[in-house]
């Protein structure tokens, strides 16, 4: 057997030889059940494991005109026997696949099948609940009539020569003679006793709906829980040497004249309990499907399930679990391993027949999802771990395209990569990609089985793209939100920026002020998207500023790709205010004064006046609001008593800077 793995030396070696750029290089790999069963199979297989093999040989056995194979059961001639419905027919196929009707009853369904040793097969129905024996020379006759609606299941005791019938609406087990008399063996508190099994030392194991219990009834009659499922109804029932396997099937459907099989799809998850000789019940297999059907196989577990007609092998002993058929339609209604090897399996939506075949498919394909590199990309290495036994194959095919859903749009699949290690995806540069594990065998017993695949590309190199450039802007009012609220003159620049290649970025921050031609570096190699500018280093002025984004750290110099970004204009000023101020008159004992103030570049924002340096008085324009770089102030002090008084009056603009002027006046004693 020969195992395909890159050492890891070579891996370690690989990592230090990278381009400069090797951060650019992306990786799908590809080695979980999860990932692979996002592709589509044909005659393959994914285990719980995310081993990927070929599937068992699966054949169509005979042509049943039917809508649910309820149950399938062999005599020892080997004829094969169906019970279906919803037409209510017992079809017989002779071991050459000839297929003829053995019986049609007056109900519509046929829903469980026993033998008894001397070869006659016993059918049981719905919803009138009939227990048919078709005798081995062909003929047939009404055993027993009216046990309830549904005969859901039936079991031949040959210690006994008893025959039980598990039916529904009543939950009641009936025991049968061989001349047909009926009585009941047991009753439950559930509904419907949708199937039995013999276990060791006669007891009758019998699992439910409406509460999802598994009796163990004794030949005595007397019952008891063995396990309480956390569904609500046990389908299937297997006994083994050690145990007893319930598989459940939750949640149950409305049942009028339709039967069992109308079971609607759900989001709950069903399990396979084993319960063990000492009593202790454990779940084995969990899974968003119906479990309908058990059998054995080699030690192992056999599953049907319904909806998508998977078939299931547990290995309890690895704990893993593989999809070993999978049908193209419904359910896997019933399991039957044959006298000559190999198993049979009845389906439902449509009723078919199939044999599942002891060796695996010639060969099978697992085709991915279209994987999407969100750009156009150019592909590099292709990889895979294998297990190859003598005689099986495993080749990998990709191709690739620009729309999301493969189409003939696409570029053909490629050449077939026979090497594990040195393969290369050779399909054309593009946005998503495809590829095709093709699984051979010329021994059917044997499977070869993919591990991982790993296919490596690089994003063709786009330029980054700066989305935004905030620059407070003082004479705004902004200063609050994008600037240095503690002091003004330090402007606090950001920006944002996205690269499609998601390649780290650096930043270039350049100043310029009107009537310059050329940009001054501010700032070389930022990392971070904010920087804060102290624009006391810099004359008053209009300026702008320019971001430069570069993709340099991971692209070569000749790939390397830059944008940038340009930012209105704003005002830097160290320039204060001028102002002006007179004595207009008096108004009684105050004193009246006009004011008028102006900036070069910027908004003033408050004014304040001090008589004789006391207290600071605010003050606002005469149209009530600061909002222009020149503004005319009318204003009066409070009462004043005669004497010499100096008035300050100060303006301040959006940037700090502050101007003043004064006046000295007398206010004279009045007469009396």
């Amino acid at each position: 057997m020969r195992r395909f793995l890159v050492p890891l030396g070579l891996l370690v070696i690989a990592a230090f030889c990278q381009p400069a750029d090797a951060s650019k290089v992306k990786v799908w790999h590809h080695q979980t059940q999860a990932q692979f069963d996002k592709g589509k199979r044909k005659q393959a297989v994914v285990s719980s494991e995310g081993a990927v093999r070929l599937s068992r040989q699966v054949r169509a056995l005979a042509n049943v005109q039917a809508q649910n194979v309820w149950a399938i059961a062999e005599d020892k001639a080997g004829n094969i026997y169906a019970a279906t419905g919803d037409e209510g027919k017992l079809y017989k196929i002779t071991p050459e696949g000839k297929s003829t009707v053995a019986y049609s009853s007056t109900d519509s369904q046929i829903l469980s099948l026993a033998q008894g040793p001397d070869g006659s097969i016993y059918a049981g129905t719905g919803p009138t609940g009939q227990i048919i024996k078709l005798l081995s020379d062909g003929n047939t006759r009404v055993l027993v009539n009216d046990l309830d609606s549904y005969v859901w299941s039936l079991v031949f005791d040959p210690v006994s020569q008893t025959l039980f019938a598990g039916t529904g609406p009543k939950g009641r087990i009936f025991q049968v003679n061989p001349e047909g008399k009926a009585s009941v063996h047991y009753t439950a508190k559930q509904e419907h006793i949708l199937c039995l099994a013999l276990g060791p030392k006669n007891a009758l194991y019998a699992g439910t709906d409406k509460g999802g219990l598994v009796y163990r009834i004794d030949a005595k009659g007397k019952g008891f829980v063995v396990c309480h499922a956390n569904q609500s109804e046990v389908r299937s029932l297997l006994v083994a040497s050690d145990s007893v396997y319930a598989g459940t099937s939750a949640p149950t459907a409305r049942r009028p004249a339709g039967g069992k099989g109308e079971a609607t799809p759900t989001s709950t998850e069903n399990a396979v309990y084993r319960i063990a000789a000492d009593g202790a019940v454990r779940d084995i297999f969990r899974d968003k499907v119906l479990m309908l059907s058990l059998a054995q196989s080699n030690g192992k577990l056999l599953v049907g399930t319904g909806m998508q007609g998977q078939l299931f092998e547990v290995d309890e002993r690895t704990k893993e679990r593989s999809e070993i058929a999978r049908l193209d339609h419904g359910q896997i209604l019933c399991l039957l391993d044959r006298r000559t090897g190999g198993f049979l399996l009845g389906a439902g939506d449509p009723g078919k027949l199939y044999t599942l075949d002891d060796k695996f498919a010639p060969f099978g394909t697992l085709t991915s999802e279209a994987l999407d590199a969100k750009i156009i990309s150019k592909w590099g290495s292709l990889s895979w771990k294998a297990d190859t036994p003598g005689g099986t194959s495993v080749k990998v095919a990709v191709r690739s395209g620009n729309t999301a859903e493969p189409d003939d749009t696409w570029s053909d699949w490629s050449t077939e990569q026979t090497d594990p290690q040195e393969s290369k995806i050779l399909a054309p540069a593009a946005r998503y990609l495809q590829y095709r594990v093709t699984l051979a065998t010329e021994n059917p017993k044997v499977t070869p089985e993919v591990r991982a695949i790993s296919l490596r590309y690089k994003t063709t190199n786009q330029a980054p793209e700066i989305t935004s450039l905030e620059v407070p802007d003082l004479d705004a009012g902004n200063a609050g939100n994008a600037g240095n609220a503690d002091n003004a003159k330090k402007l606090k620049l950001r920006w944002t920026a996205t690269d499609p290649n998601d390649d780290e970025l650096t930043y270039r921050l350049y100043f310029r002020k009107d009537g310059w031609k050329e940009w001054v570096l501010l700032e070389d190699d930022l990392e971070k998207k904010d920087y804060e500018w102290d624009t006391t280093t810099v004359p008053s002025g209009t300026y702008q500023v320019k971001v430069v984004a570069s993709d340099r750290k991971d692209n070569s110099p000749e790939e390397a790709l830059t944008a940038e970004r340009i930012s209105a204009g704003f005002p830097v000023c160290h320039v204060p205010p001028t102002v002006t101020m007179k004595v207009a008159g008096m108004d009684g004992d105050k004193a009246i004064l006009e004011a008028s103030a102006s900036s070069p570049l910027l908004r003033l924002t408050d004014a304040s006046f001090a008589i004789n340096g006391k207290r600071w008085t605010p003050i606002f324009p005469t149209d009530g609001l600061f909002d222009s770089k020149s503004e005319s102030f009318r204003f009066k002090t409070d009462p004043l008593r005669p004497g010499i008084y100096v008035l300050m009056l100060r303006v301040r603009d959006a940037a700090g800077n502050t101007g003043a002027a004064d006046v000295r006046f007398t206010v004279q004693e009045r007469d009396k």
